[in-house]
């Protein structure tokens, strides 16, 4: 069983263990001013900070181990243990570190060891919820279930012990504790798919299949990439006898399952070397892939963290800004990428993507003036030539708007948009025949775009 802790999962775990308390002097400030430039991704001011604190004073602890935090978050494991190693030389009591280094150590495959690790802090809370995982990997259940009612009784209620608990218990066949225990997360949160992910596991173990296929289905609309609900889903659908659905969702557990391996194989590059820029890059794609943006946000910036310039680093990162709507750090990224590669063919991207932040503001004269330095590089991009068109659509320049649309969909015969948009400017000019037959072709195109029946039922009424 593979050990890997998905690097979302790692940072959460290392960064949700709280800051050990200590007096309130200039290397704790500059500690906590260096936490907060790593939240909001500035991890060369973070590293600054720490490298200041530790400057300060050598044997800070919490400075160390923020340090090796921040190089666990970008990837740089054998620095990152390194930090941790020395946050404990100077504060062999400072328990985040060496909890932090345990997740490190098991997420290298060294469970042994990390186990070791963990067992020497029995009081720290985090310590005491991640324990228990590690106990379940090696089959040590007894284990596992007494450190996790541990983990109740000091920590407090926690929704991923409960969790925890109706995991292990759905593995030994204990399925009312396993249904409590869920229950009890569920409770505290009804959002989280992995609850009802285990509740469909129960279900299924118990042949509710109707009931399973329910929870199953809930899961994966709160998290649509979470991989092995499709493949508990694909179960669900055969035990309801219906083959076809469960090859569906099979084959989109396998789609999944394959980037996920992807990201495990390349971290594992990561790991041997870090500055490795190509290995960064394919991580983030995968990630993306599973729907992981926040994975793939963190290897853009340290990309860009080594190169500040890298223009697919640049491109990759505004594209997935935009998808967010941080259209100012978008419009940043492109001015940058812009001025250092402005004969790139590449740099059309930009360009685009500058042009949709201002056409989402309707600042029209300044997007069309985006899309058509993205067309001077590129005239093949059918959605540039689309937004254009709608630009000009908006600006009252219907004969551009027009030359541009014909152009989209000479670009992409398949593009549903740009037949809408033009059969928009057919029915605005009176043209109802030409209207009609742009939206059929948006319907050949994409057959679930709803706003083109409604536009063709509108065609039908003027046409009488």
């Amino acid at each position: 069983m593979s050990l890997a802790v998905p690097l979302a999962a790692l940072w959460a775990i290392l960064s949700g263990c709280g800051v050990d308390s200590g007096p309130e002097e200039e290397g704790d400030r500059l500690v906590q001013t260096g936490r907060n430039f790593a939240e909001e991704h500035r991890y060369a001011e973070a590293r600054h900070t720490f490298e200041k604190a530790i400057a300060l004073d050598s044997l800070n602890a919490a400075a160390h181990c923020a340090l090796g935090d921040l190089d666990a978050r970008l990837g740089h494991v054998e620095r990152a243990v390194q930090a941790y190693k020395a946050a404990l030389a100077a504060d062999s009591t400072y328990h985040r570190a060496r909890h932090n280094l345990a997740v490190i150590e098991a997420d290298r495959g060294h469970l042994p060891l990390a186990i070791e690790l963990l067992e020497r802090i029995p009081t720290y809370v985090p310590a005491l919820r991640t324990l228990p995982l590690f106990y379940a990997k090696q089959g040590r259940y007894d284990l596992a279930e007494k450190g996790l009612h541990t983990a109740l009784a000091v920590g407090g209620e926690d929704l991923d012990v409960r969790q925890q608990l109706g995991r292990l218990y759905l593995r030994q066949g204990r399925y009312d504790e396993a249904r409590a225990a869920l229950d009890l997360a569920l409770a505290q949160d009804s959002t989280q798919a992995e609850s009802h992910r285990l509740l469909g596991l129960l279900h299924l173990a118990e042949r509710r299949y109707p009931e399973a296929l329910a929870a199953f289905r809930h899961a994966l609309a709160l998290e649509p990439h979470l991989i092995e609900a499709h493949y508990n889903l694909s179960s669900a659908f055969l035990g309801l006898g219906q083959p076809t659905q469960a090859q569906a969702a099979l084959a989109r557990f396998e789609t999944l399952a394959a980037d996920a391996a992807q990201v495990a194989h390349l971290r594992r590059q990561l790991d041997a070397n870090p500055d490795d820029r190509e290995t960064r890059l394919q991580l983030a794609h995968h990630y993306r892939q599973l729907g992981r943006d926040d994975d793939a946000l963190t290897h853009y910036r340290a990309i860009l963290l080594a190169d500040s310039d890298d223009l697919e680093a640049l491109i990759s990162l505004s594209g997935l800004l935009l998808t967010r709507r941080d259209d100012q750090e978008v419009l940043e990224l492109c001015r940058r990428g812009i001025s250092q590669h402005p004969e790139d063919v590449r740099t059309s991207k930009l360009h685009f993507a500058r042009g949709y932040v201002h056409m989402r503001r309707s600042q029209y004269q300044e997007a069309r003036t985006a899309f058509e330095h993205a067309l001077a590089l590129d005239s093949s991009s059918a959605t540039a030539w689309n937004n254009l068109g709608h630009v000009q659509l908006s600006l009252g320049e219907e004969a551009a708007a027009q030359r541009a649309l014909e152009s989209a969909i000479a670009a992409d015969s398949t593009l549903a948009d740009a037949h809408y948009n033009l059969g928009s400017l057919f029915l605005q000019k009176g043209q109802l025949a030409q209207a009609q037959r742009a939206y059929r072709a948006a319907i050949v195109a994409d057959s679930t775009f709803a706003r083109t029946y409604y536009a063709l039922a509108t065609v039908y009424q003027a046409q009488g």
